[in-house]
């Protein structure tokens, strides 16, 4: 059965369904047909040793980015990661960090994405790609 995609108002509920997402401050900038772009401010409590944006927050960015997007177009469907990578390219040090996925294939069982994380200089700081694997609601494959 298709569904429709959620609107960009229960596309945003879905960060409180997700409390790790709702702790760091993700929010749900836009939509596209495509895929969503989210944001995130740079707080203290989020940095590395170095000073710079921890690579946890950015791999959460990327992966928070494309399943919310993956879960969105299909109308709500239920998810989980099945791969996730993401390159580094930039310390990012401070300011609102924006995030761009996009979806490349989403088939009947696995959808696979795309994202750019920038800083809020427009600057590139990380890239990355997932797939997951739509479940049944309460599978927890």
């Amino acid at each position: 059965m298709k569904r429709n995609p959620l609107n960009l108002a229960e596309t945003r509920a879905l960060i409180a369904e997700m409390p790790f997402n709702e702790h760091l401050g993700l929010r749900v900038a836009r939509m596209f047909k495509d895929g969503i772009a989210l944001e995130c401010e740079f707080r203290p409590e989020m940095k590395n040793w170095h000073g710079t944006l921890h690579g946890g927050v950015t791999a959460t960015l990327v992966d928070a980015a494309i399943g919310i997007a993956a879960i969105a177009l299909s109308g709500g469907r239920p998810l989980s990661t099945v791969d996730l990578k993401v390159n580094y390219l930039r310390p990012a040090v401070e300011g609102n960090f924006h995030c761009r996925a996009h979806l490349v294939k989403a088939g009947k069982t696995l959808v696979f994405g795309e994202a750019k994380v920038r800083d809020g200089h427009g600057r590139l700081v990380a890239a990355g790609q997932a797939t997951y694997i739509y479940v049944e609601a309460g599978d927890p494959k």
